[in-house]
């Protein structure tokens, strides 16, 4: 019930076009029990008895059933596929948009491979399921229904013969579900390793290469690939075996419905036209029982979907926890008795620490790797909350990370993700500040394309344009986090020089583990 709540749920913006192409399907299988009549007609009456006008009356008349049925095949394949598209899109939307809001740093955070396999193929399972299995199921159903009451109109006993297959069908159905649906998370699983693999092996491609590893690493995804090739085929075997009895089953119904035909013409109990009728009959009754087997597997393949993209969303119910931090307005830092562990650690990272970061401060924050330094700017940030003791931020941070954090696109795109509607005297204040006046030396300046991670420009250039893309959003306290691990002496020198110049007011937390960068400061944290 769950699923179906899920579906109903998240199919607010194609249930009218859900309706539309429903109406289509149901006039589709008039067309096709008119076209049965119309064919018994035919040959038993207008054939044998009927005039040249008739005949042509009767042949347009079929033909314009034929045309229509053709006709609204292809309206409904437009409005399926934009549908779908809509569909795809908006759960991608609102699942990436979520991302957002998860909490970080909880101990449950998944692999950005998995969550890039949930965002394509569990999208597009749950999204073709909703578009096209679901309205297509319905208008099966109906299509069963009325090719029974047509049958029954002419043969009772042929009828329900041919309908002892259904419940024979569902209760085979329900068997083969549960395994199914196991089949299919194994698979999805196998899948999400593949994505990760392969996304891990690019974005490493250079120190993969220089450890000599790149052999073992593909051998690594070739046994992957041989595990996800062995699922497929085990659920292949199982999804054949299956078809094949179903298919042997409605086989053996034509065959009967062929044969109890033949014997009533030679009875003289049915006319040809008949015969013809019980033979377009049972495809219309067999085939939409087909169908709905066929169906099964794609609707348990969604559910094991849905339950892989729920996961992402109760990710992000974790998120909705209050806010720790508490706030002010002066522009200050105030830690109050802090401690904080992470979920999976075996150790406090900060142990009752107080401080405080008077506002309008430049304060360096030192000490070995893994003691706590970058733990303090995320508390700061809200994005992780103190397991003890109260931290007070006296107004909007601004964060620049370590290292090269460039996206694909643009510098100015680069830019503006931290002011989409900056103008260009503002992005050229923060490039000169940043040092990173070289930009504007580039064959299109600020309009350059850049590859993944900034590929195209140095790690030092890299650096520099995510500083100043942090420096470009508005706020009181500046946190940085090695800004300048990638610069020789002399172009940090001058970028701190102007940093300090250009934000004489701010509030600036600055870890480093450089005595000439502290020494610029006017207080110095040490953690040990």
């Amino acid at each position: 019930m769950k699923y179906v709540v899920w579906l109903w749920t998240n199919s607010r913006g194609i249930r009218w076009n859900s309706a539309v192409r429903i109406v289509i399907g149901i006039v589709q299988v008039a067309l096709g029990l008119l076209m049965i009549l119309l064919s018994k007609r035919f040959i038993d009456e207008t054939i044998r008895t009927g005039s040249v006008d008739d005949v042509l009356r009767m042949v347009l008349w079929l033909v314009l059933t034929v045309v229509g049925g053709v006709v609204l095949r292809q309206v409904g394949f437009w409005l399926t596929t934009t549908a779908g598209v809509r569909q795809t899109n908006a759960l991608r939307l609102r699942i990436f948009s979520s991302l957002f809001r998860r909490q970080l740093f909880d101990g449950d955070e998944l692999h950005s491979g998995d969550i890039t396999s949930r965002l394509a193929k569990d999208i597009d399972q749950v999204s073709g399921v909703s578009t096209d299995t679901i309205p297509q199921m319905l208008i099966t159903m109906i299509q069963l229904s009325g090719a029974f009451l047509l049958m029954q109109w002419f043969d009772t006993r042929l009828a329900w013969a041919l309908l002892l297959l259904t419940p024979l069908a569902i209760v085979f159905g329900k068997l083969i579900a549960r395994r199914l649906r196991q089949m299919t998370l194994d698979i999805r699983k196998d899948e999400s390793r593949i994505q990760m693999q392969v996304q891990e092996g690019m974005e490493h491609n250079a120190v993969l290469r220089s450890l000599g590893s790149e052999e073992w690493v593909t051998n690594r995804l070739d046994t992957m690939q041989q595990r996800l090739k062995g699922n497929v085929i085990r659920r292949l075997r199982f999804t054949v075996v299956t078809r094949l009895i179903m298919g042997c089953a409605f086989g053996l119904g034509y065959l009967l419905a062929f044969v109890w035909g033949g014997i009533g013409l030679r009875n003289g109990t049915i006319t040809f036209g008949v015969m013809t009728s019980f033979l377009q009959l049972v495809g219309m009754i067999q085939h939409p029982i087909l169908q709905l087997l066929n169906m099964v597997p794609g609707i348990i393949h969604a559910t094991a979907s849905i339950d892989r993209l729920e996961e992402l969303e109760k990710s992000e119910g974790r998120s909705k926890k209050e806010d720790g931090r508490c706030k002010m307005d002066d522009g200050g830092i105030r830690f109050e008795d802090v401690s904080f562990r992470y979920a999976k650690g075996d150790r406090e990272i900060l142990n009752h620490f107080t401080h405080e970061f008077k506002p309008g401060t430049k304060t360096a924050i030192m000490g070995e790797t893994g003691i706590g330094k970058t733990t303090v700017f995320r508390l700061i940030l809200g994005l992780i909350q103190p397991t003890e003791g109260k931290v007070t931020v006296g107004g909007d941070c601004c964060f620049v990370p370590q290292g090269n954090t460039l996206m694909s696109g643009t510098i100015r795109y680069n830019l503006q993700l931290a002011k989409p509607d900056a103008t260009d005297d503002e992005l050229c204040k923060v490039l000169h500040v940043a040092c990173a006046d070289f930009a504007f030396d580039l064959l299109e300046g600020i309009n350059t394309e850049l590859g993944e991670r900034g590929g195209g420009l140095s790690e030092g250039q890299a650096q520099r344009i995510a500083i100043a893309r942090g420096l470009l959003r508005n706020g009181g306290i500046l946190l940085l986090d090695e800004i300048s691990s990638s610069l020789d002496e002399a172009t940090e020198q001058k970028l701190f020089s102007r940093l300090f110049e250009a934000f004489p007011s701010t509030t600036v937390l600055l870890i480093t583990h450089r005595s000439v960068v502290a020494d610029l400061c006017d207080e110095v944290v040490r953690f040990s």
